[in-house]
């Protein structure tokens, strides 16, 4: 069967791209294709319940909350074990120098349901401020979001501090704070009855070649990092040396629960 996978167009799915360029799916006898999502986990998650792809690779909070809400898909395995850094942006000739600034101002979204709505409400409540009083624009993509913050319709944004970097170096973005999970950052997940089809499992064992690969063959990848995410060596070295990819099906259940504790208490599950 043909596998449609749907991922983050970030340096965490080189593992996926360097696969499918190399024929290492196609030499275990799998079709697969992956589509890249610039709007992220929410959108994801739509079409993996929609049955427009087959596996999701997205953010953790933001498959829990679906699955919590729907109860339409599953986690399958996970996929980066280490936390990812949400930097809080503003736009770099604004006012705003400090968290505290930021209170009450409109923050952008991709959409609702995503990591940058959670994130954000962690973060909020992380400075004390109630998730009520939050005022949320969505707009879509990392592209979307730079252009609120030019354009003055949204104040603040949060995201991956190594996908913005390039910008906050081109001096259109600043990066005020930054808000890293407590969990780790991205699972695999996939509709029920995908999970047990004999397919995915050597889909899985493929991946998790790849991954260890990525691990092990470190100035491999912090080269193809650079190369292709637009960042310099010193920084995709900074960021290697922080992730921690998946090489086993194990799911982490402690830090899922820790995970779905935080969405309750947040009351989005």
């Amino acid at each position: 069967m043909p596998i449609r996978i749907g991922g983050v167009p970030e340096h965490f799915n080189l593992p996926w791209h360097l696969g499918l360029e190399q024929g290492r799916f196609a030499a275990a006898g799998l079709e697969v294709s992956f589509s890249e999502y610039p709007t992220g986990t929410g959108a994801m998650c739509q079409d993996l319940r929609d049955g427009k792809i087959d596996l999701a690779v997205a953010l953790t909070e933001g498959l829990l909350a679906d699955i919590a809400t729907y109860d339409q898909t599953r986690l399958l395995a996970p996929f980066v074990l280490s936390p990812l850094r949400w930097g809080i942006h503003v736009a770099a000739d604004s006012d705003f120098n400090s968290e505290q600034d930021l209170k009450g101002k409109t923050i952008a979204i991709s959409r609702f349901g995503s990591g940058s709505h959670l994130m954000a409400m962690l973060w909020a409540r992380s400075q004390g401020w109630s998730p009520e009083q939050l005022k949320f624009k969505a707009v879509g993509g990392l592209e979307s979001l730079e252009q609120a913050l030019l354009d003055k319709s949204a104040d603040l944004f949060l995201w991956e501090v190594f996908m913005t970097l390039p910008k906050v170096r081109q001096g259109s973005l600043r990066k005020i704070a930054e808000c890293p999970t407590p969990w780790p950052c991205f699972m695999i997940a996939c509709r029920h009855k995908t999970a047990d089809q004999p397919e995915i499992q050597t889909l899985l064992q493929v991946l998790y070649s790849l991954t260890a690969e990525c691990q092990q063959q470190s100035e491999i990848t912090i080269s193809e990092v650079a190369k292709r995410y637009d960042l310099s060596l010193e920084d995709a070295q900074t960021w290697f040396s922080e992730v921690k990819w998946a090489t086993s099906p194990e799911l982490p259940q402690a830090s899922l629960t820790q995970t779905l504790t935080t969405l309750k208490e947040l009351g989005l599950v």
